[in-house]
């Protein structure tokens, strides 16, 4: 299977936001863009409803597309995502964004990956001030989280991670750290005594933490770990602040067959301002950098990481004694079936990949 925009994808889509507005092709190329990007859930429904039939063979009522749509599988999500995002996409590459916006907001309102990055920083930063103790903001940098995005390359629908370089970098050298660190403590999760015990409607959700009885020893090497990741990142982020603005495209490795994953790495907040959302492909790749130099600052992080994992293992080793933590309330996890049976299934896949 691909994921290919074919001359049947752009009709069922054409005729999709035909049911949206019968009016669609009369308007001009800006106005159709804006009723894409803005279309309510009635219209949103509409559309849904012709590319079930169209693309799947599902007939349904409009009432119900939404809950049709909620239970397609993997693979029918697949077959009827390119044409959903010509419905929804903006710009020469129809891109969309995977992320809530305030209601009457729409990608179109802003202009750069910076105009959005910053506007959303500022709504977070309202809440962390309101919300956590003695919170110090470290100021702006790009894409504090990564983004997820759709969007149409090479006449194919491509699922893409929005990343800042310095973002990316940990998150491959927080990949190499934690399967080293698994070599230092081996460590598993097991079933506890309740699993899987009716609960509530539910099913408890039951395992525990088994490191051959250095479970207190691995939870220090794991604070201290995850407290190096965010002092590298912001570090990161400030070095390469000073950087000119680049962009990188990396293919990356994906775990359904068919599926395109692209990220799309932005070196620094000068190169988020460079890159329209409307001019997405076109602007990053006249901004464009060499591959190599993300595997070059990755390897040097991941080295020295690695280095920073086997002290900090041999201190607490050494040194660290385990708190006497006397046991406080239990607290329960319940979980619906459904959702008990997909962690199981997942579980379960992860130790064949392992095999």
């Amino acid at each position: 299977m691909t994921l290919a925009i074919t001359n049947d994808i752009r009709a069922a889509a054409n005729r999709a936001l035909m049911a949206g507005s019968a009016d669609y092709f009369s308007w001009s190329p800006d106005a159709q863009e804006r009723f894409r990007a803005t279309a309510g859930m009635e219209v949103r429904h509409r559309i849904e409803q012709i590319l079930l039939k169209e693309i799947l063979g599902i007939d349904c009522s409009v009432q119900d597309a939404a809950d049709v749509w909620r239970n397609l599988s993997l693979e029918q999500l697949n077959q009827v995502n390119p044409a959903d995002l010509l419905t929804q996409g903006i710009g020469e590459d129809f891109v969309f964004l995977n992320e809530s916006l305030s209601e009457g907001v729409s990608l179109l309102d802003f202009e750069t990956l910076y105009d959005y990055d910053h506007d959303d920083f500022l709504f977070q930063e309202k809440w962390r001030h309101r919300e956590l103790k003695n919170y110090i903001s470290p100021g702006y940098f790009p894409l504090h989280h990564p983004r997820w995005i759709r969007l149409v390359m090479n006449n194919e629908l491509v699922y893409g991670n929005l990343y800042s370089l310095a973002g990316y970098v940990v998150d491959r050298v927080s990949e190499s750290g934690d399967d080293k660190l698994d070599e230092l403590i081996p460590s598993t999760y097991v079933q506890g005594p309740n699993h899987g015990k009716p609960e509530k409607g539910g099913m408890l959700w039951d395992y525990r933490l088994d490191a051959g009885g250095q479970e207190a020893q691995l939870e220090e090497v794991r604070r201290r770990w995850w407290q190096y990741q965010q002092d590298v990142e912001l570090a990161l982020h400030r070095e390469l602040a000073a950087e000119p603005p680049q962009a990188y495209i990396s293919r990356d490795k994906s775990l359904v067959p068919g599926e395109i994953n692209v990220n799309f790495v932005m070196q620094n907040e000068k190169a988020m301002h460079r890159v329209r959302w409307r001019s997405f492909l076109g602007d990053m790749q006249v901004i464009e950098g060499s591959l190599k130099n993300i595997e070059s600052l990755v390897a040097c992080e991941t080295e020295k990481a690695h280095s920073f994992m086997e002290h900090q293992y041999r201190d607490v080793m050494d040194n660290f004694i385990p708190p006497d933590i006397k046991p406080g309330k239990k607290r329960k996890l319940v979980m619906s079936p459904g959702a008990l049976d997909d962690l199981q299934r997942l579980s379960s896949d992860d130790a064949g990949d392992k095999e």
